[in-house]
């Protein structure tokens, strides 16, 4: 009990200053630190702003603003055909979707869909998957070949490996009739 002060003057004296020091703490961990880690974000940020104009000046400096020009123009090609080629998100999804779009238009029934393992690599990840389609050999010679042009995000993403040609089994010829005569197939064509 001795640290605690007796008097009315001494208990109001450090009731404000354990509520200053309360008002200090609140202060220095929701003001003065955000604003000082947001103060030295900006600052790298400008800095490296800094480095890319003293670069660009470096570069406007050394060549002519056509040697610059034709670069930007290259570099614009380049940027062009990379986004034709790489994807920026998984395409799969929706390939997926127009492939059975397609196959129902020709009259054709996607038997099953099977993930293979994600091979993981530097740039970029592959995603392999088994297409089982079943249908007449004409439906699928419509099909096949002319998926790569009809959509675009096949040219980029969908590669195929190999086809395998066989006689569909009496379950799938079955499945196949079922589904013909199903009133969903009827009014979708």
């Amino acid at each position: 009990m001795a640290l605690l002060p007796q008097d009315r003057q001494s208990q109001v004296m450090l009731l404000i200053t354990i509520g200053m020091a309360a008002l200090g703490y609140a202060f220095w961990n929701y003001w003065a630190k955000p604003t000082g880690e947001e103060i030295q974000s900006i600052q790298t940020e400008i800095a490296s702003m800094e480095a890319v104009i003293a670069q660009a000046k470096s570069d406007l400096a050394s060549g002519t603003v056509e040697d610059l020009r034709r670069k930007v123009e290259e570099y614009t090609a380049l940027l062009g055909v990379m986004r034709r080629l790489v994807p920026e998100k998984n395409e799969v999804p929706a390939l997926i979707d127009d492939i059975s779009t397609k196959a129902k238009v020709r009259g054709v029934t996607i038997g099953r869909i099977e993930p293979q393992p994600v091979e993981a690599g530097p740039p970029f990840d592959t995603y392999r998957y088994r297409l089982e389609i079943i249908g007449h050999y004409d439906q699928l010679g419509e099909l096949l070949p002319r998926q790569r042009e009809r959509m675009p995000a096949a040219l980029r993403c969908a590669r195929t490996l190999d086809h395998v040609l066989r006689h569909a089994q009496r379950a799938e010829l079955a499945m196949l009739a079922i589904e013909r005569n199903s009133p969903s197939c009827r009014s979708a064509r």
